[in-house]
This record gives structure tokens, C-alpha cells and sequence, in this order.
């Protein structure tokens, strides 16, 4: 565990990472080096907060490690350093220089995508936020389950995928998506199968597939227990129907058709219904984040039927959810009574010019 040293009024603290990352070292690039847990606090805060200033962000990185006590012992100069840093490592500012010679840089986190500046409300006090990249990354941090509920709905702004995710948190629990999604990718993660030291699009085809190789485990398992002789225990086989149900429930809600050329525009009006949702995706989303959740859903299809040696169904018969056919039905409605109303003034402009 990397540590830092911290001077306070009295003593030096020893700092240990806040939220720790389980990719092997070296596997993710802004990870490396002495000053790396900085990085590691400033991307979970982001993650965790939502969008922030980097005041915002040292600020929440400081109370959630440090009590109201232990703060104002260290003073207030301890805020003023960790926004700083954070600044430094966002902006990749020099690390030292002698004379005219810079002696190493700060990771350059916005011009490697990890983090975006998406407002400027103020000179020099910008708002940021992750990137699909910086969302993938955080897929590695060890979060308990409130911090995963935040991550996932904070990461679901600008990502179908985790937008995907977050719908399916919400209509079947989070244990199935970090059973089915998350565990799985974490288990890649160890193997250090995912890694982010090249391009980290190509980790879209393994993200996949590990969530399709956990639907497979999942069917088999209980097709085999069906199959068996042995007596089974109660519980194991409610425990078993209800994964299966689960399953259902995911398959229903999973949509792909690359040839569908309006299929995008149906993700995003059902994942982002409001107007300042969609604006907020359309601004700050990464264009291969689609090519990703179409892996996803893909793969979960494949290997949901395959596993019961059956053909996929055509790809017209899946229907999106009512509320956007009732949607669109209402926008249709509002038209026709717009139209209506058009006409009856019409015919009354008519009669007018007709009695003169």
C-alpha cells in the first residue's frame, strides 16, 4: 500500500490510499509511480461525487478519510496542498525545475481522457468529470455498496453502457449486476486480462464476453441440477429460479441491431428521458461508448439462447418498453390535436370570409 507523509501542526500523518484499485501495477499508466495515490483519490472522488471543482474534490477526499477533529488539527493548509495536487495532475503541470530544466511532469489526466473539464464557470475554476475511460478504470476500485450505487449512477451521464447498468440495478437489484457485470470484470482485472497501457477500446470485446461466460456458468449450472439425480437442497433450487427469472428479466431489456439505423436514438431516449439528460450524453459522451454496450447486449444474447441451443430470435420481434411507444403515441396525439385545432380555425376564417 503506497503512503504519504502529511506535515501537520504537531506531527508528520502517514496517508494511506483511500480508495485502492486492484489492477495489477502497471496495467493502467496513471497508476505508476510514488505519486500515484493521488490519482487514485482524485479519479474515485470524481466518481463518487459526480461532477466537481477540484476544491469540490480535495475537499470530499479529506472527509471522507479524516474526522471534523483531525482536519482542523492539520489546518487548513492541508485543502489548499490537496487542491494543488489535484490541480497538477489534471493539467499536468511540471513537477520541478532546475534553472530552466523541468525535472519530471504531472499525468496530464485531461489530455489522456481519463477526465474532461466540461464547464468553466469561473477563470481558472473548471468543473470536471470522467470519461468512458476513467469509468472503465474505476471498474477496478474495491467499493462497498453504497459507493457502487453512486458510481454507477454518476457514471450513467455520459455512458450507455453504465446506463444500461444502472436501468438493470433498478429493475432487477445491484447484487445481479455485480454478479453479472462487475465480479466477472474484476475477475479479468486480476488475471490482468484488462489493461489500459494501449488502446482501451480493446478491452471492449473481453468486458464482454465476461459477462456473457457468467450467463452460460449460470444457465448450466442449473440445467445440470435438473438433470441430476442427487436430491437437491430447497434453498439452493429457489436460489436457482430466481437467477434464471433474473435472466428473463435482463434479456428483455437488452436491445442490438446494427442494421437498425435509428437504434442509438432508442438507447438514448430510453436511458435519458429528459431533455438536460440527453444534452448532457450528447455533450460528454465518448462516440465509441455505443460500440461497447452493442458488444454487451450482443454477447448477452448469444450466449443466453446458445446456452439453451436455441436460435436467436429476429431481431424486429424485440420491442423497446411501453413507456416509449406510449411516448411517442402522445407526441403523435399532441400532433393530430395541433393539426385539429389548425383546421377548425381555418373553417372558421372560411365561414367568416364567406358570410362578408
Amino acid at each position: 500500500m503506497v503512503k504519504i507523509i502529511l506535515r501537520t501542526k504537531d506531527s508528520n500523518v502517514e496517508e494511506p490510499i483511500l480508495w485502492d484499485n486492484i489492477f495489477p501495477y502497471g496495467t493502467v499508466p496513471i497508476f505508476v509511480g510514488k505519486r500515484r495515490k493521488h490519482v487514485m483519490d482524485l479519479l474515485s472522488a470524481l466518481e463518487l461525487r459526480g461532477a466537481s471543482t477540484t476544491n469540490e474534490i480535495a475537499q470530499y477526499a479529506i472527509e471522507s478519510h479524516y474526522s471534523k477533529g483531525e482536519i482542523k488539527e492539520m489546518g487548513k493548509s492541508l485543502l489548499k496542498r490537496r487542491t494543488h495536487y489535484y490541480w497538477n495532475h489534471l493539467n499536468g503541470h511540471a513537477k520541478k525545475k532546475i534553472g530552466k530544466k523541468t525535472v519530471g511532469m504531472y499525468d496530464n489526466l485531461l489530455n489522456k481522457n481519463y477526465i474532461k473539464l466540461i464547464d468553466l464557470p469561473k477563470r481558472k475554476i473548471g468543473v470536471y468529470f470522467p470519461t468512458l475511460l476513467g469509468h472503465l478504470v474505476a471498474l477496478g476500485y474495491d467499493y462497498n455498496y453504497t459507493q457502487t450505487v453512486a458510481f454507477i449512477k454518476n457514471a450513467s451521464r455520459n455512458s450507455l453502457y453504465f446506463a444500461f447498468l444502472n436501468d438493470i440495478m433498478n429493475k432487477i437489484s445491484l447484487n445481479f449486476v455485480q454478479e453479472l457485470f462487475l465480479n466477472p470484470i474484476k475477475k479479468m482485472i486480476k488475471q490482468n486480462r484488462i489493461r489500459f497501457d494501449d488502446d482501451f477500446r480493446l478491452n471492449f470485446d473481453i468486458i464482454a464476453s465476461a459477462t456473457a461466460l457468467k450467463i452460460r456458468e449460470i444457465i448450466q449450472k442449473s440445467e445440470f441440477n435438473m438433470r441430476s439425480k442427487e436430491s437437491k437442497v430447497a434453498e439452493q433450487e429457489k436460489l436457482e429460479q430466481e437467477s434464471l427469472k433474473q435472466l428473463d428479466i435482463l434479456i428483455q431489456n437488452t436491445w442490438f441491431d446494427f442494421q437498425d439505423t435509428k437504434l442509438e436514438g432508442k438507447w438514448i431516449e430510453l436511458y435519458y428521458p429528459t431533455e438536460e439528460q440527453r444534452w448532457f450524453y450528447s455533450q460528454h459522451c465518448d462516440l465509441s461508448d455505443r460500440n461497447l454496450i452493442y458488444k454487451v447486449m450482443r454477447e448477452i444474447h448469444v450466449n443466453y439462447y446458445g446456452s439453451y441451443e436455441q436460435k436467436i430470435p429476429l431481431k424486429y420481434t424485440q420491442k423497446f418498453p411501453l413507456p416509449i411507444r406510449r411516448n411517442r403515441k402522445k407526441k403523435i396525439e399532441s400532433a393530430n390535436s395541433a393539426y385539429y385545432d389548425r383546421m377548425i380555425s381555418k373553417l372558421h376564417d372560411q365561414k367568416k370570409h364567406d358570410m362578408i
